[in-house]
């Protein structure tokens, strides 16, 4: 099952006085795989300025990576199919996937409206509180990711700078920090190619 699940999506996307059935078909699109790409996209200023002014209504080139193209298709065909009630639909859903994800990590209610409000998420969740209520009856806090949040956020911490890459993909220093102790926890070996990374721990020169 989705998490939260599509009953509660509909809810609050219906709450937005958004038609049932756009509601319906948007849940579809954005749920279709690559699951949560969407999501990901959205946390882009670029990508969502043009999603929510209505303009991104046909897909961005690939510029070297697949990704981007699936990604952007399914903002074009929202926005080519529904206009604004499907970009009212999208970022609802992508709000309340926003408070699931943060109550699996441990944060608590108030904890979670400051970030939605951080990411100017809370004016597609009329209702917060009961939309909340909603979300927590499905969802709960995650022990392993609490312990993952509280490590990365040690790592954070501790003044990781630079840039891992490695198959394929760039990291930002702590993600990448994260996922290659990752690996090397698994046991499994990869090579790390054109690394840029400078670590200075506080306390150490």
């Amino acid at each position: 099952m989705d998490i939260p699940s599509w009953k509660i999506h509909e809810k609050w996307c219906e709450a937005l006085g958004i038609r049932k059935e756009v509601c319906l078909k948007v849940n579809r699109i954005i749920d279709s795989p690559p699951h949560d790409s969407v999501d990901r996209l959205l946390k882009w200023g670029w990508a969502r300025e043009l999603f929510e002014s209505g303009e991104l209504n046909m897909p961005i080139g690939a510029i070297g990576r697949d990704d981007y193209y699936k990604v952007t298709s399914k903002l074009a065909e929202i926005t080519n199919k529904f206009g604004q009630e499907g970009v009212k639909a999208t970022l609802s859903h992508v709000a309340l996937n926003r408070i699931a994800e943060l109550v699996e990590l441990g944060f608590d209610k108030e904890g979670i409206r400051k970030k939605l409000i951080e990411a100017d998420l809370m004016k597609y969740i009329p209702e917060y509180d009961q939309a909340f209520a909603d979300v927590f009856h499905e969802v709960k806090p995650s022990e392993s990711k609490i312990k993952r949040r509280k490590k990365f956020e040690e790592l954070a911490r501790s003044e990781v700078y630079g840039v891992f890459y490695t198959r394929g993909r760039l990291f930002p220093a702590v993600p990448g920090l994260v996922y290659v102790k990752s690996k090397i926890k698994k046991e499994e070996t990869f090579m790390l190619s054109g690394v840029s990374m400078l670590m200075r721990l506080r306390g150490e020169e």
